[in-house]
């Protein structure tokens, strides 16, 4: 197996780009799309939260987060 010296969305970069000898462009604003998966886990999350199936404690243990970080983005998603 070959060793990369780029991440893994850097090497892709590179590799769509032709791989210039320059290196990997730099990433477009916003980065690349999310994952339908990581789409489909966020409103299944989304959804738990809604209808209080799932504890904070829970969410952040399926998410390897802690606590503090999924009650952020549970108040980010009240805001919305």
């Amino acid at each position: 197996m070959r060793k990369r010296l780029l991440c893994r969305a850097c090497n892709e970069r590179w590799q769509r780009a032709g791989r210039p000898d320059t290196g990997p462009p730099p990433p477009s604003k916003g980065g690349r799309p999310r994952d339908r998966a990581t789409d489909e886990r966020a409103a299944e999350t989304k959804q738990a939260l809604a209808d209080g199936t799932a504890t904070l404690t829970e969410l952040a243990e399926r998410f390897g987060v802690t606590h503090q970080t999924v009650m952020y983005y549970r108040d980010r998603a009240e805001e919305e």
